[in-house]
This record gives C-alpha cells, structure tokens and sequence, in this order.
C-alpha cells in the first residue's frame, strides 16, 4: 500500500520574527494553535488517502492547549518528536526527513494555514505529474530567486529525486543550513532549483491567485487548465465554500486564525471532537465552543 504524507513542523517559537509582515497574528505566541482542529479535520475529509504527519518538539507539552492533540486524533495523524537545540526557525527544516524514507509523496505544509480549492488542484495535478518536485506559487511575492519555492507549499516524490541532488541523508541536508531565519526555504531553493537539466523535466510549477511570474528557471507548468480539470466532489467544495465565506481564502499557504465559524463547520462533521474541547475550559475557551 502506498504512503503519502502531509509533513508539519509544530514547535514552540522562541521568538518571533518581525520579518513576517503579512502576518497579523504574529505576536501571539499562541497562533499556532489557533487552527489544529481545522487542518487536522479539514485533512482528513479531503484527503482519505493521506497521513498527516507532525514532527514536535518536547517543550510544547508544558503549554496546556497541547491538549488539543489528544482530542483530535487519527490512524492517519502520526507525531515524530524533534531533539533539536534551536534559536529561530530550525525545526522547520524536519519537515524534509520524509525524502530520505521509502514513502512515495510527500507535501510540506504550515500549521497556519488551511487548505484551500486551488491548493487541492494543485496537488491533484502534481499527483499525475510525473516530476519529483514541485511548488505552488500564490502570493504576489513568491517569486524571483528568495522565493521560487515555497517552505510550506513544496511537494516530493523521494524515489525521483536523486542522491546527487538531495544528498546522502537528512543529517547531511541540516547541517547545510545557515541557521539563520528562513533556513528551511534556503535550503530548498539551493538543493531543488539549480539543477536545470533537472527541473526542465522534473520540477512542477503551480502559479495562481495574483502570482504571474513564471520561474527563473526552465520547469513544468501547471496550467490553469490543469487546474480546472481536476474533478472536486460536493461534499470537499463545501469546505472550500465556507473557506471562501469567512475571508480566508486569499492565497495558498495565508496565516489566518480559523476559529469561529470556519472551525465549527467542521467541528459538525466530528461531533466527538467538538464533544471532548467543551469538556476542556481551556480548550472550549480558546476553540470558542
């Protein structure tokens, strides 16, 4: 039986960067949080046939919304803890030891943000692609030679991308790493897109929404034909209808604070996990159930 995975990061920041200006929950060192059950729960409706996988670091079992992960829970949710020592957003970079392992695809993915319609074409077309990576591309900035593949938004096939490229183990990728912020997306942009006899044939490139740019780089397109002809069943388009109607739909990948109304809709689809966060005050308090 084939293997594929959604890979998270879920760590606790020790700082946070003021970098990030598009987000406007950035000082809340509790954002993260703000979306566990609808990533998780929004997962598993629209993708049956994948594990979400959650690589954490010890020290966010002292905050007690921790909790949540006990409440939603799943065959298909699987925690891989991180023994790191990090200053910024190192721990990030864990969401790559998936290339080094015999699963067939993986996606990284940020806890932030909720999958959205043209993100669930995108991986349906990448799917079939046939290349060993691939990014999407939706914010008017992701382009150019800093932003040309996407920390959360990257997809891999790890037995179609050679040892050449990728290198001899996960260990080997980390230690290349600059240690600086933004140390994940570096490193893919570094390893995956300088190749070009490779990316011409093997790398996947998904732009919509504002983005227009095309890569600097020779790659494969996906159209937004492409796009269009992926089939999306009913009961998958009323999530990404409820997305639309709470505002949250903007770009792939966008921070946004899920709580309320696009939360309890999926909450109505898992009346025991919405049953378990009222019976947590800190849980029903902060999920606003």
């Amino acid at each position: 039986m084939s293997k594929k995975v959604f890979s998270y990061c879920f760590f606790k920041p020790l700082t946070m960067p003021k970098i990030r200006f598009w987000d406007s929950c950035m000082d809340d060192f509790d954002r993260y949080y703000y979306n566990i059950p609808a990533v998780l729960l929004s997962n598993l409706i629209l993708f049956p046939d994948y594990t979400t996988r959650i690589y954490i670091t010890n020290n966010i079992l002292g905050n007690s919304l921790s909790e949540i992960f006990n409440v939603v829970q799943s065959d298909l949710i699987e925690f891989y803890e991180i023994k790191l020592d990090y200053k910024l957003t190192e721990p990030m970079v864990f969401r790559m030891e998936p290339l080094w392992s015999e699963i067939d695809m993986f996606h990284t993915r940020d806890m932030d943000s909720v999958p959205t319609e043209i993100e669930y074409r995108y991986l349906k077309c990448f799917e079939k692609s046939g290349c060993g990576v691939g990014t999407i591309r939706t914010h008017q900035n992701h382009y150019g030679a800093g932003c040309c593949m996407m920390g959360g938004l990257s997809s891999f096939v790890p037995h179609l991308v050679p040892e050449e490229m990728k290198g001899p183990s996960f260990g080997d990728y980390y230690n290349n790493g600059h240690g600086n912020y933004g140390m994940d997306q570096d490193l893919l942009i570094s390893y995956f897109t300088k190749n070009h006899e490779y990316t011409k044939d093997h790398f996947y490139d998904c732009m919509s929404y504002k983005q227009k740019n095309q890569q600097h780089f020779p790659c494969k397109i996906c159209s937004h034909d492409d796009l269009e002809s992926v089939y999306v069943e009913d009961y998958k388009m009323e999530l990404f209808e409820k997305l639309k109607s709470c505002g949250h739909d903007n770009w792939a990948g966008e921070p946004i604070d899920a709580r309320g109304e696009y939360t309890d809709f999926v909450l109505d689809k898992f009346p025991e996990v919405r049953k378990s966060i009222k019976q947590n005050d800190e849980l029903r308090k902060f999920y606003g159930q």
